[in-house]
């Protein structure tokens, strides 16, 4: 077993591993911990140290990672009969690997809202091909192909835009976003005499053994009485007070979101497209591609960040700061309440502070219809909300729920700025549910060791 804490922290690893299980034996293994880089400046030594052969565009390891945010379509042409609407989906292609998207039904201005990945092995020889078909009468409604290089030459290696589609309407265009990021290896300064063991050293056991030391901690009872939440008034009254707080919003919160490019389309410089109400009854937000397509990546980030902070100093018992919620299950409307309070001492992404906003879920359910969002604060670290949203769900099922927080620094797609400030795992056996409580609670770069503050 190899710890890749360990592998994060060294970037590279070069080394003979014992295997387990068996008497003796090694296994040479080289690890890298790469990281996204939105310029062009290192590629042509990453190509050298992956040996990359130009008669090879499409084969070997990779070089970049091509991040893609397919939004939509306008005036696509109709199916093969007459004023029939098509079944529009879009085929996407690198090299040898290729993607689809969902299907959208009778409609020639189909919104997606997907996000797709592609490794990509040279940027400078290799495509991206793009073709919207009709599921329907299983033909071509417009292509268009795409050179990697050029997206070498567009400022942060990203390109936004509505492309014109080929052998399709004369209108006919598709939007997205398309940005490449460099897979570059930083190794980071080490003294002379620094030792390191990305091997987890073992003690020998059972297969069964072994089985059950693998299993997930899973919390069965609340905390004991020294972290027990303490009831807040809002919640311990009659469901007046909330209710009446509610219904002063519309369902769920409906928080304002942020005018952010990678989460909804309604801000792809709306003024210079006007959408039907068809295409905006089917519009619903997207998540940061940054966040979703890369968690790990946003924990090794704000690790780094946490060792950043430290430099040879001891920090807080809550380094990444706190968040005041309030959290209780209503019988009457059969729904989990979650009030988002505050955060407080979050770290600064600038010298300016952070934008923070807060994400939730209640787990295992991260479908986007399930994802709750506070609006985003401004240049603070210490934001306040006072946002109640609501999850339906009915108190046995929830008391087998887990509910997933996060504090996030808003920013443009896939910009420096964008980031996690922080995680929240809430399992929420706790039999107070019904009545509720109010807490502060300190905020991880996982969320798995979540605690009660006061």
């Amino acid at each position: 077993m190899i710890d890749l804490i360990e592998v994060e922290k060294e970037r590279l690893l070069d080394e003979w591993f014992t295997l387990d299980e068996v008497s003796k034996g090694k296994l040479h293994l080289k690890l890298e911990w790469l990281t996204l880089m939105p310029t062009a400046e290192n590629l042509d030594k990453v190509l050298t140290s992956i040996r990359a052969d130009k008669d090879q565009a499409n084969d070997g390891l990779s070089s970049a990672l091509l991040i893609l945010y397919l939004d939509s379509a306008r005036n696509l042409p109709s199916g093969k009969k007459i004023n029939s609407n098509p079944n529009p989906l879009v085929l996407l292609s690198v090299g040898h690997k290729a993607q689809e998207s969902k299907i959208r039904y009778k409609t020639n201005e189909p919104v997606w809202e997907e996000n797709f990945t592609f490794f990509v092995h040279n940027p400078k020889r290799q495509d991206l091909e793009v073709e919207v078909r009709d599921e329907q009468h299983q033909c071509s409604l417009g292509n268009f192909k795409l050179p990697l290089s050029q997206l070498l030459e567009s400022e942060d290696l990203t390109m936004h835009q509505r492309f014109h589609l080929s052998n399709s309407g004369p209108n006919s265009t598709i939007n997205m976003k398309i940005a490449l990021r460099v897979l570059s290896l930083e190794k980071p300064a080490r003294s002379p005499d620094h030792q390191h063991s990305a091997q987890v050293k073992r003690p020998s056991l059972s297969k069964d053994a072994r089985k059950s030391s693998f299993k997930p901690q899973v919390p069965v009872s609340p905390p004991p009485d020294s972290n027990k939440p303490v009831p807040a008034s809002p919640v311990t009254d009659s469901d007046k007070k909330t209710d009446t707080a509610e219904k002063s919003q519309p369902p769920n919160a409906s928080p304002q979101w942020p005018r952010d490019l990678s989460r909804s389309s309604s801000s792809l410089h709306a003024s210079n497209f006007s959408y039907s109400p068809s295409h905006l009854s089917v519009k619903e937000p997207t998540p940061s591609i940054a966040s979703d397509i890369s968690l790990p990546i946003a924990t090794q980030e704000l690790r780094q960040r946490l060792r950043q902070l430290e430099n040879g100093t001891t920090l807080g018992q809550s380094p990444l700061g706190q968040i005041q919620l309030t959290i209780r299950h209503s019988s009457q409307r059969n729904k989990l309440i979650v009030v988002v309070h505050s955060c407080r001492n979050l770290i600064a992404f600038s010298e300016e502070g952070s934008d923070p906003y807060v994400r939730m879920y209640l787990l295992p359910d991260k479908r986007r219809s399930g994802r709750r969002k506070t609006h985003v604060s401004k240049k603070t670290l210490n934001p306040v909300f006072d946002q109640i949203f609501d999850f339906s769900v009915s108190l046995p099922e929830v008391q087998r729920r887990t509910l997933d927080v996060a504090v996030k620094n808003s920013g443009g797609f896939l910009s420096k700025d964008k980031g996690l400030l922080g995680k929240l795992l809430i399992p929420l056996a706790s039999e107070e549910l019904a009545k509720g409580w109010t807490q502060w609670y300190d905020l991880t770069e996982d969320g798995t060791r979540p605690h009660g503050a006061s």
